[in-house]
């Protein structure tokens, strides 16, 4: 009997140090790359949206030149962005988070600009741009999730 209790005690523990591992595993896969927030979720979103479409060869390569001129600017810029996210001055948290959303918004009329008229709706219908607005002006979605009634 008192084996049996030290051997469920023993997997209880086991389990709870084993836990974190396969929870970061999960974040990891979920939203690109872990660490990357809102921009490396966007990017996985993107590739899952561009699969969809069809796209040629030609296009493919196209997007790809797009998506790789992004990912060099966030390289250059990866120490600039991590200070003003931790730091406390505000007018440099606004220009870092401008200069991020000119870069999207560059990548975002690349790729449309290689899509057919077709394609770009359907890219459009699941990739709304950043700050897009839904009804009557009201933004779409709502921080710190749904009521539902």
């Amino acid at each position: 009997m008192k084996q049996s209790v030290l051997k469920t005690v023993a997997w209880v523990v086991a389990l709870c140090v084993a836990a974190p591992v396969f929870a970061t595993a999960g974040e990891k896969a979920a939203g690109g790359k872990r660490g990357e927030g809102r921009v490396g979720a966007m990017d996985a979103k993107l590739d899952e949206t561009l699969a969809k479409l069809n796209l040629t060869e030609e296009q493919k390569t196209k997007i790809e030149a797009c998506k790789a001129k992004f990912r060099e600017f966030m390289k250059e810029h990866a120490a600039d962005m991590k200070a003003a996210r931790e730091g406390t001055d505000e007018q440099k948290k606004r220009e870092v988070r401008k200069t991020l959303m000119e870069k999207l918004k560059e990548r975002r009329d690349g790729i449309r600009a290689v899509l057919t008229d077709e394609q770009k709706k359907k890219f459009d219908e699941e990739m709304p741009a950043w700050g897009a607005r839904g009804e009557r002006g009201k933004p779409r979605g709502k921080r710190g999730g749904s009521v539902v009634r």
